[in-house]
């Protein structure tokens, strides 16, 4: 609604008088539908694109894990799988980065090694009893 000031040629007041106008009803959409309607399409076309891109690498790398219906784990052809048991180190109390990497390679320069060790743990302090995977 909208107000409009009116001249009443009232005589008591110096100013005009306000009355509310009416205003004409939108035709249009609103912003917020329209917004709406464009997230629904964004959402719809990424998940297109996800189908048409994703899942066939996907089924693709299915076939190199032996996975595939076409070659059958058991089958010769088959690539062979091997389970690598990962070692990893429990983290002692007053252990570092530093001091575990010494103790692995106790000769030779252990910077390669604390860098590795380092990326494989993340950021924040050592806790003990956490397990550390060892690259």
């Amino acid at each position: 609604m909208a107000a409009v000031a009116y001249d009443t040629h009232d005589r008591r007041s110096t100013r005009p008088a306000l009355r509310l106008v009416p205003t004409a009803k939108r035709s249009r959409p609103s912003v917020y539908w329209r917004r709406r309607v464009l997230a629904l399409a964004v959402l719809a076309t990424t998940f297109v694109l996800v189908g048409l891109l994703v899942v066939p690498a996907v089924r693709a790398g299915l076939g190199v894990l032996g996975g595939s219906p076409l070659t059958p784990a058991g089958s010769p052809t088959a690539p062979a799988l091997r389970s690598v048991a990962a070692q990893v180190y429990v983290v002692q109390q007053g252990d570092t980065i530093w001091s575990i990497a010494r103790r692995l390679q106790p000769s030779g320069d252990v910077r390669p090694l604390v860098d590795r060790l380092a990326g494989a743990h993340g950021h924040g302090p050592l806790i003990p009893g956490e397990r550390l995977p060892l690259p």
